[in-house]
């Protein structure tokens, strides 16, 4: 199995001695016979300038000693070397690029960042095009840097385009970064992810408290958060690294054959023909939404008319707060037969005694049911007031059960406290469609999940994970109910996070968008959200989750895999 290691150290600014800290530790690396060693970023010199000059000053030549040493280390150790540095282009332009050394020492390949976060906005300029991946002996490896591993865009590129290892060079002081981001890039796509972080200050030593007072941030929290980590297809850490400590994490990995069986399955379902709106600008979120509104999932017990019975029952002893209540798919029958008439019949009786429910209590109720359509029986996501169906949302994907996808539109409905979309069953595994409805300005993600969903045996799915990154990526809520709790869950956002900002209601405690997450639990889970925090996305000064996003990679994702191949 190959060997593979993620490096984790400090650097400062001093570049010399910085080069002397990679060489130790790809030196360390290899000595623990490693296959593939991934270098965190700017390990070249750390990102804090005075001017644009001492950027300049500062950054590599691409055929300069620092990555003449770095090939010469690959070439002696007969290995593959990513490292990220601050590269030199046509004066003035500086990148941010991660370079693929080879085991003969020749550069492979390379990719500079394509969203720049915060200051970096200052010094760097961001990729023109979408590079980072070279195929090997060990597989087809892709790599990204830092802020482009917090959306979705660039690691699916290159999943798409039969990456079957990915590898991230981190400057990170966010604990949600390894324990959120990282993780859900590998889940999402099924790959093999090495991510590198560094640890030590991430500012120049000396200017720690200065920094620490301009940006309310810790002194102890300006630090790298280590955490390098090399995880498995299914979202969890093959091995991790420490907070704080200067080590290499190593891991072996399947063989190439067995993680492109894994990737390969999950792009199955893409539909890139519904995707165009990827391609276009984002749309503000509507800023009078609620501050707050109370949300609850119900999982009753029983099959057939007697979950019926207990639904409608749990319903009308909810608090009166309650403004939405969430059902799993198909909630009657844990197992939809295919017996489809029949099903249907059931589904429209529940239906019907959902929407006089709703008429007493004054809430809406989203699930899903089977019924008619043009073109045949199919998934249809809806959300019922005492009106009747306040809004239907066909299955986009084709759908475990065996029903063909629906129509290509996604719907949206604005409710007194919100803009919502339903996500129906198994489009909710897909993130194409949650950055779509985030671009049109959705506050609230609603999910009726399926059995099928989350998965089984050694395909089971880690669905907090993945609804979470959905959550975050996109700052939009996100309610999902599943039956048995397999991944149901309440997600809500700080309502501050964006950095170099004073805060009023928290303290930097290490997260900067870490959704707030209530896993369901037995029959009734209650939460609140907070729809009016999704309206801010500006991560940074000259950074929104958005419209910063990774617009090289977008083009990609209209493409189907074989496109993209």
């Amino acid at each position: 199995m190959p060997k593979v290691a993620a490096l984790q150290f400090a650097t400062g600014t001093d570049i010399a001695e910085n080069l002397n800290t990679c060489l130790r530790m790809i030196d360390r690396a290899a000595a623990g016979g490693a296959h593939l060693m991934v270098l965190p970023e700017f390990c070249n010199h750390i990102s804090w300038y005075l001017d644009r000059q001492q950027a300049w000053e500062c950054a590599v030549d691409l055929e300069g000693n620092f990555l003449a040493a770095i090939a010469e280390r690959a070439r002696r150790y007969r290995s593959h070397i990513l490292i990220n540095v601050s590269l030199r282009r046509e004066a003035p332009t500086i990148t941010v690029t991660s370079l693929l050394y080879g085991p003969d020492g020749s550069l492979l390949g390379d990719a500079d960042k394509q969203s720049l976060m915060g200051h970096e906005n200052d010094f760097f300029v961001p990729a023109t095009r979408a590079g980072g991946l070279v195929e090997t002996e060990l597989g087809k490896i892709g790599f990204i840097a830092c802020r482009d591993g917090i959306s979705f865009e660039p690691s699916r590129r290159l999943a798409l385009a039969g990456a079957d290892i990915l590898c991230n060079s981190l400057n990170s002081f966010a604990f949600d970064e390894a324990s959120l981001h990282v993780r859900a890039r590998a889940a999402e796509s099924r790959l093999i992810m090495v991510a590198a972080n560094k640890v030590g200050p991430l500012v120049p030593a000396a200017e720690l408290p200065q920094v620490s007072a301009m940006t309310a941030i810790p002194e102890a929290l300006l630090y790298g958060a280590g955490e390098s980590q090399v995880v498995g297809p299914d979202g969890r850490p093959l091995a991790a690294g420490r907070r704080g400590q200067e080590e290499v994490v190593f891991a072996n990995i399947p063989e190439r054959g067995e993680r492109l069986q894994l990737s390969l399955g999950a792009l199955a379902r893409r539909r890139p023909s519904i995707y165009q709106r990827l391609a276009m600008d984002a749309e503000d979120p509507a800023p009078h939404a609620a501050e707050r509104v109370d949300v609850a999932l119900i999982d009753p017990q029983g099959e057939g008319r007697a979950a019926v019975e207990r639904a409608l029952e749990l319903l009308r002893a909810l608090p009166e707060n309650v403004e939405l209540a969430l059902l799993p798919a198909i909630f009657p029958l844990r197992d939809a037969a295919k017996d489809w008439p029949h099903t249907a019949a059931l589904c429209r009786e529940a239906e019907a005694q959902l929407v006089e429910v709703c008429r007493d209590k004054g809430i809406q109720v989203c699930t899903s049911v089977i019924d008619r359509g043009e073109s045949g029986w199919q998934h249809l996501g809806v959300l019922l007031d005492g009106s009747g169906r306040r809004m239907a949302q066909p299955q986009l994907h084709r759908c475990p059960l065996g029903l063909p996808p629906g129509g290509g539109a996604l719907q949206l409905a604005d409710l007194p406290w919100g803009r919502v979309a339903i996500l129906v069953g198994d489009d909710s595994l897909h993130p194409e469609l949650a950055r779509m409805v985030a671009l049109d300005g959705v506050h609230c993600l609603l999910m009726p999940l399926g059995a099928e969903t989350a998965g089984s045996g050694g395909k089971q799915r880690d669905l907090p994970l993945l609804f979470s990154a959905r959550a975050a990526e996109n700052r939009v809520c996100v309610a999902a109910a599943a039956h048995a709790a397999e991944g149901g869950m309440l997600a809500t956002l700080e309502r501050e996070f964006t950095l170099m900002q004073p805060w009023q209601e928290r303290r930097f405690d290490g997260n900067i968008n870490n959704p707030l997450v209530t896993l369901q639990c037995g029959e009734v889970t209650i939460a609140t959200l907070h729809p009016r925090a999704a309206a801010n996305k500006m991560i940074s000064a000259n950074t929104h989750l958005l419209r910063s996003r990774a617009h090289t990679s977008t083009q990609r994702l209209l493409m189907t895999a074989e496109e993209v191949a």
